[in-house]
């Protein structure tokens, strides 16, 4: 069964030079896959006696200088491919499934085309090794090699940083099919022109010969016949007691409800019809060769295919009432959705290692578990603060409502918030999932609703709801502990009562209107795409001013994590929360090291008011500051402007990151420069947070939205293109009892690929027309491969299958956009600034004018968001452009050529 391999890919450019630091990167990484690419002379000999533990293939270049190298391990059976192309090596891996693995090396003058490796390609294959193309800035070069995957269902595989030391470019990297692979580059030291790869395969491990079910009627039935006993027993003692009791006998009851099969001998169910026509061909077949009679050995191959044929119909017909029932409730629905989830998340290894500060990978567990704990201790710790702080040491402030109650829990508002919440089956530390809250019989809940409203009255919070198990997140296989983030798994009662908690706290910052306008994140009402589209809004007028601008930045250290808590309390009793509600947080702050982001962005409520000199936009801990130079001045004059202001900005930001004891992480405070002006200062002007330098960046990932410094959308454009194809890859690579039909694969591109086109919809009006009509080629370009009908033009495609526009989709999108701003209040600030910048234009006209400022022509006219948003609906005009041909109309496309791509 496979697990876990290792590979490693290198393009060593020249063996015998480098020989020595591959030995060194599979030692360090005990590789179980080695590729490497352009290796020259090599001698066989010398490589097979360094690394006995593998198998050693060579595949010439079309020169001296170039060649693959594969190196397998002995245990893993590897068989090689013919394959005449030269720096091309083919193996078929064997494990439960044969993986194809195609090493190669693909110099800008190679002498074959992509397609000679077509033939090679197999439903479980991956290839790497070096491009020599990037996939986001090589142009057509690019858009030809994306062509031969999309043809060839595959995906690409492409580490996050360049694997060029020279440039910025990712030219070394994977494409795949039916094979979970990631890879990260190697930052270590190499003489190479090139980054080494990791990579990491990962199969499927939780595989096991047992299953096991819950029979939840008869969970549910032994819950109400003891429901008088724990009814009597709610109130004899402490809650904790009573609570540690109850959820052991919940966690019990569940088990004992279980039932475990093995599945050695599982298989999908077939019709008794055709198992007794497969068994009667067997029967025949068997009888043949032992008779040597060719007439039964006829009739037993006809048998056998007439089964066949007919399981494949079987098949497509299950096929269809899945996807017939896939929104019904039930277990047909569930089991259809979590195989397609399985099949579409991105599947990453296990912490095989910690990188030391020396760079050496830890892979010892006891070790491993010790960084990670002494990592978090330190960063847990409580914080040294100056006394006296005005949080906690200054006179308290009366308000009219500090005695007012946490209001009580009703027994409906329960079911309420049950019916709402997700069921899940993730379990906490004690076994308890939502899931399984869901199938208590409600007359439980009266008894929680009595230990819920206890804890609200006293300030408590039980024993057992501070016990939590706490995983690791990373992104690679191997990394350093602050790379890792920490997630707590609490106990499943406790998050209803942080619901309700949740609910109220939040009615008393809304009656108390404490939270400011500038804040998006975790409120009701406020949008992401606004928050985004107001950032550029801002940053936009102010280039029509011809003013230089920065926007910073600023990324607050495990900003969750790190809250002083004592600061926190005094904080929320000067707001005007109640002191009920101040007490119930303390108790719940206890012993804990991470908060809600409605806390969070409670306690830094007031961040803007310390930042007089910039316009902040937060989204709970995500913070950018626009400022700009001093208009109507020298370019010259307004860069030392800004300069000033930026140093203004972050002395005053660091004086609140002291006062509220919130550390910054410098490495990833970033500032990024832009203005009209053709040509920037050179250097970027040297500023400082605190004694680090301040990083200035050509782009940014603000809120999922990548911002560069001319507002230019190229770059968030192809990196969506590049997602949506390897989506659509394993749309076309995905089946269900080994079948596929037209109509699954539309609906999973409905479901996995459609939604990274609507992401870019809230800035689809600011795209130029060239990139709109480019994304709405892509995307019937990859719904054709869908249909399997890559030959009919776009329009045509379009009337045959009644698909629409992508910007159909957009313009709908827009509407219900559009009438929710109303609505909400940051919907108000973005028609705000519309009605600023028609003000503006009116100045710039002469209707209107400015005390102290005077019209020049470096104020250009600027078109707000909106405009352009509600200019280009108006171009378009419709959610429906479809053109709908006649079928004589169709009959005159097909006798002329131009009809087809």
């Amino acid at each position: 069964m496979l697990e876990i391999i290792t590979a490693l890919c290198f393009n060593v450019r020249g063996l015998d030079l480098r020989w020595g630091e591959v030995c060194l990167l599979v030692k360090q990484h005990l590789s179980d896959i080695i590729v490497l690419g352009e290796v020259g002379r090599v001698d066989i000999a010398l490589i097979s006696a360094a690394l006995s533990n593998h198998n050693v293939f060579y595949q010439c270049g079309e020169n001296a200088h170039g060649g693959v190298l594969v190196m397998v391990r002995k245990d893993i059976s590897a068989v090689r491919v013919s394959c005449s192309l030269p720096s091309i090596c083919a193996l078929d891996l064997q494990f439960d499934q044969t993986i194809r693995l195609i090493a190669m090396y693909a110099p800008e003058s190679k002498m074959w085309n992509w397609s000679d490796l077509t033939p090679l390609v197999t439903n479980c294959c991956m290839i790497l090794g070096d491009f020599n193309i990037d996939i986001e800035q090589d142009g057509e070069k690019a858009d030809r090699l994306l062509e031969w995957m999309d043809s060839c269902c595959l995906e690409p595989v492409v580490p996050d940083s360049n694997t060029s030391r020279r440039s910025d470019r990712t030219i070394d990297y994977a494409v795949t099919i039916g094979v979970d692979l990631t890879i990260q580059a190697y930052e270590g030291e190499t003489t190479s022109d090139h980054k080494p790869l990791l990579g990491v395969l990962v199969g499927d491990k939780t595989s096991t010969d047992e299953g096991s079910r819950t029979i939840w009627p008869v969970f549910t039935l032994m819950l109400s016949y003891i429901f008088d006993y724990w009814e009597k027993e709610w109130d004899t003692e402490s809650y904790d007691i009573t609570y540690e009791r109850f959820i052991s006998f919940l966690i019990l009851l569940k088990t004992r409800c279980q039932q475990h099969f093995s599945l050695n001998h599982a298989r999908p169910s077939i019709p008794p019809n055709l198992v007794k026509i497969l068994a009667q061909s067997r029967s025949l077949s068997f009888k043949a060769k032992r008779k040597g009679d060719i007439e039964l050995r006829k009739e037993a191959h006809r048998l056998r295919n007439f089964a066949r044929f007919e399981l494949k119909n079987f098949q497509k017909e299950q096929l269809a009432k899945q996807l017939k029932e896939r929104h019904l409730p039930g277990e047909a629905s569930r089991l259809f959705w979590s195989k397609t989830k399985r099949h579409f998340r991105q599947v990453s290894s296990s912490l095989r290692g910690f990188l030391s500060p020396s760079g050496e990978i830890i892979k010892d567990s006891q070790i491993m578990a010790n960084m990670p704990a002494d990592h978090y201790e330190g960063l847990f710790e409580t914080p040294v603060v100056m006394r006296p702080h005005p949080y906690v040491d200054a006179p308290p402030v009366q308000w009219e409502n500090a005695e007012e109650p946490i209001p009580m829990v009703t027994y409906p508002e329960i079911l309420n918030l049950l019916r709402s919440r997700k069921k899940k089956l993730s379990l906490d530390i004690h076994g308890l999932s939502p899931f399984l809250l869901d199938k208590i019989l409600q007359n439980y809940w009266h008894l929680l609703v009595q230990l819920y409203n206890y804890s609200f009255t006293e300030g408590y919070i039980l024993k057992k709801f501070k016990v939590r198990m706490i995983l690791l997140a990373k992104k690679n296989a191997v990394c350093t502990p602050d790379q890792t983030r920490p997630i707590s798994l609490l106990d499943s009662f406790l998050k209803v009562q942080e619901k309700l908690f949740l609910n109220r706290f939040l009615k008393i910052l809304n009656d108390r209107d404490i939270l400011p306008d500038n804040q998006s994140g975790f409120r009701a009402g406020f949008r992401l795409q606004t928050r985004v589209l107001l950032l550029i809004e801002q940053i936009s007028s102010y280039m029509s001013n011809s003013s230089p601008i920065a926007t910073v930045f600023v990324d607050f250290k495990s900003a969750f994590d790190q809250l002083w808590f004592e600061g926190c309390l005094g904080k929320l009793t000067r707001m005007g929360i109640p002191i009920a509600f101040v007490n119930w947080i303390r108790a719940w702050l206890s012993d804990r090291s991470s908060v809600t982001p409605t806390l969070f962005i409670t306690y830094h409520s007031d961040m803007a008011d310390f930042l007089p000199g910039a316009m902040p936009f937060f989204f709970a801990d995500d913070l950018a500051a626009v400022l700009a130079g001093q208009i109507g001045i020298r370019f010259t004059d307004q860069c030392i402007d800004l300069e000033h202001r930026l140093h203004t900005f972050f002395e005053q930001l660091e004086f609140y990151a002291i006062l509220a004891v919130q550390p910054i992480n410098y490495s990833k405070t970033q500032a990024m420069f832009s203005a009209r002006a053709v040509c920037y200062p050179n250097p970027l002007p040297q500023v400082y947070c605190g004694d680090h330098k301040v990083e200035w960046i050509i782009s940014f990932k603000y809120l999922g939205y990548w911002l560069s410094t001319k507002l230019g959308w190229g770059h968030i454009i192809n990196k969506t293109k590049l997602i949506v194809r390897q989506r659509t890859a394993l749309v076309n690579s995905f089946r269900i009892s080994g079948t596929s039909s037209t109509h699954l694969r539309r609906t999973l591109f409905s479901t996995f690929v459609l939604p990274y086109f609507t992401w870019l919809f809230g800035l689809f009006p600011l795209f130029t027309e060239l990139q709109r009509t480019s994304l709405n080629h892509l995307y019937f370009t990859l719904l054709k491969r869908a249909y399997r009908c890559q030959c009919w033009e776009d329009l045509i495609f379009s009337s045959m299958y009644n698909e629409k526009h992508l910007h159909d989709y957009c313009y709908a999108y827009r509407e219900k956009y559009l009438k929710a701003l109303g609505k909400s209040k940051d919907g108000y600030l973005l028609w705000e600034q519309s009605d600023l910048n028609d003000y503006r234009s009116k100045w710039q006209e002469g209707d209107s004018s400015i005390r102290c400022l005077r019209r020049s022509k470096r104020f250009v006219s600027h078109r707000n968001v909106l405009e352009q948003s509600i200019t280009w609906m108006a171009t378009h005009g419709t959610s429906d452009s479809v053109i709908h041909y006649s079928y004589d109309d169709f009959l005159c496309f097909t006798r002329f050529p131009d009809s087809f791509k």
